[in-house]
């Protein structure tokens, strides 16, 4: 139990360090235009989550059992979906479609 608070730590911590950190490093608008072009329905975006997630997870382990670490199949892989799910995270826009920043100064 104790190891898996740890690893669900260390995801969570993992999950906001790339959120702020592709949130500082792509701009807004980018942001916005890459989930209006994959991400504009919530089914789109379970599906792509679910998909690339299964990706993610198969091709980190072809990787680690060919270098005999399989091991650390169950901290690796998270620690890698968490890095996606906060730069999927980061896409999500922040304001609606009609809100201005002149009037969000109130």
């Amino acid at each position: 139990m104790k190891n898996f608070l740890i690893s669900a730590s260390v995801d969570v911590i993992l999950i906001l360090l790339s959120y702020f950190l592709f949130q500082k490093i792509i701009s807004g608008p980018t942001r916005h235009k890459l989930y209006k072009k994959f991400f504009s329905s919530f089914a789109k975006f379970v599906i792509y989550i679910f998909i690339i997630s299964i990706l993610l997870t198969g091709i980190t382990a072809l990787i680690l059992y060919r270098t005999s670490y399989i091991a650390y199949i169950n901290i690796i892989s998270p620690a890698l979906v968490s890095v996606l799910v906060g730069f999927l995270m980061s896409t999500v826009p922040t304001r609606g479609e009609g809100d201005n920043e002149d009037k969000m100064s109130i």
